[in-house]
């Protein structure tokens, strides 16, 4: 009973959950209807709800409305009002020229009812709250357990004695409208005000409301409301993504579809009497996204390069219905069209071209569109800002250049994620940041010519301001050297000992001992940071080139020479990589001595080396060879001291001149010659060793004939074959002789091939003193023992079997076959059969072509 009880419930809460998935939008409105009692002034309140006809449960019967004063809020009543009528609109014809068409069809519930509420200051709030939206709605995160508000504000006397009366803007809108994704639409949110304020319009919050546990609350919940947990890349303001937007004047959503989804948009109109705001009037609709097409000639407004003559050009609708395409580039001539969807054009010239396209020229569903070229190569981005300190400004230095027209463009975003105001139009703007940390600074820049483009960079906010300094260094007793300091701020160098200018960023110092110079950047109070940069002094030059040393000629050598210079010269330059170098790479052509000079400043030294050449060994091998299989080679290798052949595990030794090699397949031995000649590196040269494979010798499978009847011997393998013993044969030296035989004898075969590799194979033929026969086993015992595992049927004198079939005790055929020499295994599909007895039927033809039938029974033994 518990049980039942308990099942009973979880389908009460399912379906009562599965039914409340239904919402589709909705509005809540109000009308004044004038005077009331005393002071009150009457409303009809009237609550549309839409459902998708294609997917949700049916709209409630009842709805609960909810009215609370507000500011301060409370609760004034609440109603459950009667559904009065359901409308169906349906989209009836979507136009030849769209392809794959949605179904657009709503069901909308309409619920109103009068009441009369005395004027108040703060107005009033009417709300009614359900759960649940449909599924998978694609800007709202996890949609089938989100809920709906929908909500008016009737105003209060506070912001004008006559704002209450009242009545709320009324859309016109038509809600059959077909979106296809990635292509232009437009739906229209315009709306009228019987009492003529001023309209405008915005994107606002959907509300979330009600939930899985209280799909229909029998109180709303007072404002404020939740907002609906809009998906990535999704807000209020940007509902359908960044490529919809609403014109606030006329209410009109426009823009380039996205992909194919649904969508919660959610528009506010405000009302403005005498330049006041008396009101903000919401509808929520779930905006259908099908994956359609339209047959439109559709392009961007503009094509743009910046960074060359060439465009590629694309209409932005991908519809099946366009079957052609008619491109003209805007040049003068026949020569800058095409017919290719997907065209490139390469203008000769800058400037600004028309272009025009038109899809399906002649045939049904054409159209026309025209767009702009804009070709000024030259454009390109760069910003610069420097590291710094928190709570200090950061100045930032466009640096993009163009050559044609002038930069005019620049939105800088600071990357700043605490706040939003972190973006400037500015040209060279200064922004400071609170925390340490590394931002992504991102610029948007452009051109009077249309170019634009957009760069970021990394930027360090740190505890000190950032400065780069000249890296610790070497001079001589009569140089000056000039110091280098960067950074955002004002600089200041000790000691002040030999120095030109303690507060320059590039001071010259000539110290005559060694010296560390401490550099000081502030770039406000508290933002300071220190480094320095060691001066070492020399009186002279160091350097060794290092000892005279022998390479192999064609090698090249890297120098390693100890010096403590700065700059360095060698000569001769020959084959050298880089004669600048402390330590360059060189490939003499012959023994050759080399000369380094080192500097510091006007102080230098020179030394000498010497690089002695010696050639590579001449290294002589013999020729590939072949040999049988398990057969020997010995191969052979001169003109060295020292010899390593590889692979080693197939010779008998590795480090002669002469091993003997015995691979068992095709080998390739490598052979390393050495010499003591002064060459430290060996030449190199190898010997193929090819490996006959293993003749297949084959003489026949063992058989059985019956006296008189002649045997066909037919030996495989080789070119070459020899009988033995020729008892009987008509031809001992061919591969098929003919024997007639009186005994049973074994014979052997010699199979070998031209090259001289052979082997052996045998036969045994049983000789049967009867007549032609085909004799089957009265019993087997298939254990694996390899004696009588098989029931198979032993012909005599036989020349083909026409058919051996095994049978159970059921008629089933366990077994088949035409081979001799096959047999049954005691197994069923894989499966070993217990002791029985089996029938068996088996026929044959024998040498002289008669055939020969006969059945009977076996019994398996386990």
């Amino acid at each position: 009973m518990k049980r039942l009880l308990l099942l009973s419930l979880l389908t009460v809460v399912f379906s009562q959950y599965a039914e409340a998935r239904h919402i589709a939008g909705g509005e809540m409105s109000y009308e004044y209807l004038g005077p009331g009692s005393g002071t009150n002034l009457r409303y009809r309140v009237t609550l549309r709800l839409y459902r998708d006809l294609t997917t949700g449960a049916r709209l409630d019967t009842f709805a609960v409305v909810s009215i609370y004063r507000a500011n301060p809020v409370s609760l004034v009543e609440t109603r459950q009002v009667l559904i009065d009528r359901i409308e169906n609109i349906q989209l009836q014809n979507p136009g030849p020229c769209i392809d794959n068409p949605p179904l657009v069809c709503y069901e909308i519930g309409v619920y109103f009812f009068e009441i009369e509420l005395p004027p108040i200051n703060g107005g009033y709030d009417i709300s009614y709250q359900r759960c649940c939206r449909i599924e998978g709605i694609t800007n709202v995160i996890n949609s089938d357990n989100t809920g709906a508000t929908y909500t008016a504000h009737i105003p209060g006397s506070s912001i004008s004695p006559n704002a209450p009366q009242n009545s709320s803007p009324k859309f016109d809108t038509k809600d059959t409208v077909v979106i296809c994704e990635g292509n232009p639409f437009f739906y229209d949110f315009g709306a009228v005000d019987t009492e003529g304020d001023q309209l405008t319009y915005e994107f606002a919050e959907a509300y979330d409301g009600a939930n899985q546990n209280d799909p229909r609350p029998l109180t709303a919940t007072p404002p404020p409301y939740i907002v609906l947990p809009y998906g990535f890349g999704f807000t209020f303001f940007r509902p359908m993504g960044p490529d919809v937007t609403l014109n606030p004047i006329t209410g009109m959503v426009s823009g380039i579809a996205p992909n194919a989804g649904i969508y919660v948009l959610t528009v506010a109109v405000v009302e403005r009497r005498n330049g006041v705001i008396i009101n903000r009037h919401r509808k929520d609709i779930h905006i259908k996204v099908a994956a359609c097409t339209i047959a439109a000639a559709d392009l961007q407004p503009e094509f743009v390069t910046c960074d060359g003559f060439t465009l590629t050009f694309q209409n932005r609708s991908s519809s099946s219905l366009i079957k052609t395409y008619s491109w003209d580039f805007g040049v003068a001539g026949d020569a800058d069209t095409s017919i290719l969807e997907r065209p490139t054009f390469t203008y000769t010239d800058t400037g600004v071209y028309r272009i025009r396209l038109i899809t399906n020229r002649g045939l049904d569903c054409s159209d026309t569109a025209f767009a702009l070229a804009k070709v000024f190569p030259g454009f390109f981005p760069a910003f610069q800002a420097l590291d710094g300190c928190r709570n200090v400004p950061i100045q930032f230095r466009d640096q993009t250049t163009t050559a044609y027209g002038v930069i005019d463009y620049w939105k800088w975003f600071f990357g700043n994620p605490i706040v939003n105001q972190d973006t400037s139009r500015l040209q060279n703007p200064t922004y400071s940041y609170p925390n340490l940390g590394t931002y992504t600074v991102q610029l948007i820049v452009g051109s009077s010519k249309g170019c634009r483009d957009t760069i970021d960079a990394p930027l360090n906010i740190l505890s000190k301001p950032s400065m780069q300094l000249t890296n610790d260094t070497l001079i001589c007793t009569i140089d000056t050297l000039q110091l280098n300091a960067v950074g955002n701020g004002t600089f200041t160098w000790s000691p002040n000992y030999m120095i030109s200018d303690v507060n320059s960023p590039n001071p010259l110092v000539s110290p005559d001992v060694p010296t560390k110079y401490y550099a000081t950047l502030t770039s406000a109070p508290g933002c300071v940071n220190i480094d320095s940069v060691f001066v070492d002094v020399r009186s002279f030059v160091t350097l060794n080139a290092g000892p005279d040393t022998t390479i192999c000629l064609t090698d090249s050598v890297r120098f390693n020479i100890n010096s403590d210079g700065l700059r360095f010269r060698w000569t001769p330059t020959a084959g050298m990589n880089n004669p600048n170098l402390k330590n360059p790479t060189v490939r003499p052509t012959g023994t050759t001595t080399y000369s380094v000079t080192g500097n510091i400043g006007k102080c230098a030294t020179t030394d000498n080396i010497v690089v002695r050449t010696v050639p590579y060994p001449t290294v002589f091998t013999q020729g590939d060879t072949t040999i049988c299989y398990d057969d020997t080679a010995q191969i052979f290798a001169s003109g060295g001291s020292r010899y390593v052949w590889t692979p080693a595990n197939t010779l008998s030794a590795s480090d002669i001149p002469n091993p003997i090699a015995f691979p068992l397949t095709t080998t390739v031995y490598r052979v390393a010659v050495f010499e003591n000649l002064g060459c430290p590196k060996p030449s190199f040269d190898s010997v193929r060793v090819n490996v006959i494979p293993p003749i297949p010798a084959f003489a026949g499978n063992d058989t059985a004939i019956v006296l008189g009847q002649p045997l066909q011997l037919r030996a495989t393998g080789g070119s070459v074959y020899n009988w033995s013993p020729p008892t009987g044969l008509s031809n001992p030296n061919i591969g098929n002789p003919v024997a007639t035989l009186s005994n049973d004898i074994t014979y052997s075969v010699r199979v070998s091939i031209p090259i001289g590799c052979f082997a052996y194979d045998t036969m045994n033929v049983k000789v049967f003193f009867t007549d032609p026969d085909i004799f089957v086993p009265t019993a087997f015992t298939p254990n694996g023992d390899g004696k009588n595992d098989k029931l198979k049927p032993i012909p005599v004198g036989v020349q083909s079997m026409d058919y051996f079939r095994v049978y159970n005790r059921y008629g089933q055929q366990v077994f088949n076959t035409t081979v001799i020499g096959e047999g049954w295994d005691g197994k069923i599909n894989g499966t070993e059969q217990g002791t029985n007895t089996y029938t068996w039927y088996v026929q044959g033809t024998d040498y002289l072509g008669k055939r020969i039938f006969k059945k009977g029974t076996s019994t398996l033994i386990r």
